[in-house]
């Protein structure tokens, strides 16, 4: 065998597994430098409402009020305190309780691959906000969803998943939007965290 015809196969070759590199990249789930909007809502004995829009907040916000952006990366956590917010006039019995300030800690450490998200819980029962109003209310009935709305600016190429929850639900609303869902059953506790493996 020739030096050319040598050649000529080891540039085939190398296409080849290029082309199967390629391959990979392109089928991963979601896309490294994807840019996320997270929105959160609930629903619970009452019509879906996001977040900002719970009657707790007093300020007539809109529904976008409290959205949060970022862009994934395989290295560093996209949101690290979700639904943060500082200086929100918040009344716990709306109507009755006069509305005061409050500064509103982190529900989850929200942390995204190509191939899985994982959520952890970052609040103590002890924390002034979320202790009262998540911690100690037993698993969710049936009717309660808290849904955490990601829309993204690439296509995702998602085909199904599966979670170590079972409460847990992925749902696709379009090639570049799904939603979390966390449905009947689900409880919080200190220490909660779970991981849903997209495929």
């Amino acid at each position: 065998m020739n030096f050319k015809k040598l050649t000529s196969i080891f540039i085939i070759v190398i296409t080849f597994f290029s082309c199967n590199d390629d391959k990979k990249t392109t089928q991963s789930p979601l896309v490294n430098g994807t840019t996320i909007t997270l929105r959160n809502t609930l629903t619970d004995g009452f019509p879906e409402t996001p977040y900002p829009q719970l009657p707790l907040f007093v300020d007539g916000l809109s529904e976008g009020d409290f959205d949060e952006e970022a862009t994934l990366s395989n290295t560093s956590i996209e949101f690290a305190t979700a639904l943060k917010q500082d200086n929100v006039n918040f009344s716990p019995v709306p109507g009755t309780v006069p509305p005061f300030i409050v500064n509103i800690s982190g529900l989850y450490k929200i942390d995204f691959t190509e191939n899985s998200i994982s959520f952890e819980l970052l609040p103590e029962e002890s924390d002034s906000f979320w202790g009262p109003a998540v911690f100690n209310e037993g698993p969710y009935a049936s009717g309660k969803f808290d849904r955490y709305y990601f829309t993204l600016s690439k296509a995702h190429n998602i085909k199904g998943f599966t979670s170590n929850n079972p409460a847990v639900n992925l749902r696709l609303d379009s090639d570049t939007s799904f939603v979390v869902e966390l449905g009947e059953g689900y409880e919080i506790k200190p220490g909660l965290s779970f991981t849903v493996n997209l495929n």
